[in-house]
């Protein structure tokens, strides 16, 4: 895994390499239940079994990984989210914290698109880990990867709702 991660590895690489697991999986299921050397029989049931747990772990190593990337990526993004949104919930007192406002404003129309995009991979992320690895994720992750969306949504609206209130709309 060390030597995986110290290629900066994308999530096609990630792919790729899960993809690669489900290959050797088929590979030792083409295997036969014996296997004749000579006058002598071999059962092989205990060997296949074994190789595919072993795969099975590798590629659960694999899904893990992943899982850590996507989860640490939506976490940033939360995060980010629930700042700006702090900020701009901040009642306008004085001039301070008008600026202080005004400038969370601008910060979400900067970041409307730029958001919208890291929303993708951190999908596909999560895809291809409930693909290979569904059993890995709480309830408030969950909860987060499925409205993020409808989070950042709520968010542009807000600021709106902020920026008419400021113009005296």
């Amino acid at each position: 895994m060390k030597h995986f991660n110290k290629k900066d590895p994308q999530l096609e690489d990630f792919e790729a390499k899960l993809m690669e697991f489900d290959g050797h999986i088929e590979t030792v299921n083409i295997i036969g239940a014996n296997h004749q050397i000579g006058a002598l029989s071999l059962k092989t049931d205990n060997v296949k079994g074994s190789l595919k747990d072993y795969i099975n772990q590798w590629k659960e190593t694999f899904s893990r990984e992943l899982h850590k990337k996507a989860k640490n990526l939506l976490e940033q993004l939360s995060d980010e989210i629930k700042q700006i949104r702090i900020k701009i919930d901040k009642p306008v007192k004085d001039i301070d914290s008008l600026g202080s406002v005004m400038f969370s404003l601008e910060e979400i129309r900067k970041k409307q698109s730029d958001i919208s995009l890291q929303f993708k991979p951190i999908n596909e992320m999560y895809n291809l880990v409930e693909t290979y690895f569904s059993d890995s994720m709480d309830k408030e992750e969950i909860y987060q990867k499925e409205n993020m969306n409808k989070i950042w949504d709520q968010l542009v609206l807000k600021s709106i709702t902020v920026r008419n209130e400021l113009q005296g709309d």
